[in-house]
């Protein structure tokens, strides 16, 4: 049984709108954690809670990036506070604690634990392009290599795909994975 449900969904299986209130009141069983997605649990959200509200709230078109996918396919890096999604350039809703990135180039997913996460090398390559520390880029791109999640072949090849924006020092950090 999944402990993350949509309002919609707790309404279609017989909940009213009421009771789902109800449940979600500071002393009920529920919380809300987003608008309209609610976790059928009290005890405080974990990680992977968090990770599967956001991909409730924003669609099944949306897909986990950066440090959360390489996270979650085994590279160590440090989790930031928000959580990276990638979605449609049509995507509207943003909340606090997403990083809400729109695209026209969406990235091949890996499902793990019931998550769409964005490819290594994209997710790599998306948490490194909003890094501005260059010691810190290196470690991210170093992490998923050494966690053989892709190649510094597969690195400059999603570099070479992606759009250029902010990409300066992740370039740069190639350089020393891949010295030419």
């Amino acid at each position: 049984m999944t402990l993350i449900a949509t309002t919609a969904d707790l309404r279609e299986s017989g909940l009213s709108p009421r009771e789902v209130l109800r449940r979600c009141a500071p002393l009920g069983p529920w919380q809300q954690l987003l608008p309209g997605v609610v976790l059928q649990k009290p005890s405080p959200p974990n990680r992977l809670d968090r990770l599967r509200a956001v991909l409730f709230f924003l669609g099944l078109s949306s897909v986990i990036t950066g440090a959360d996918a390489v996270v979650r396919q085994g590279a160590a890096v440090p989790l930031p506070r928000h959580i990276h999604v990638l979605a449609g350039k049509n995507a509207r809703r943003a909340h606090p604690g997403i990083l809400l990135e729109r695209t026209g180039r969406m990235p091949a997913v890996v499902e793990k634990d019931g998550l769409r996460l964005a490819a290594p090398a994209r997710a790599a390559v998306d948490m490194a392009r909003r890094e501005t520390n260059p010691q810190a880029v290196v470690q991210i791109l170093d992490a998923v290599v050494d966690a053989r999640l892709c190649s510094p072949g597969d690195l400059h090849e999603e570099l070479r795909q992606s759009s250029r924006r902010g990409t300066a020092l992740v370039r740069q950090a190639l350089r020393h994975l891949c010295p030419t």
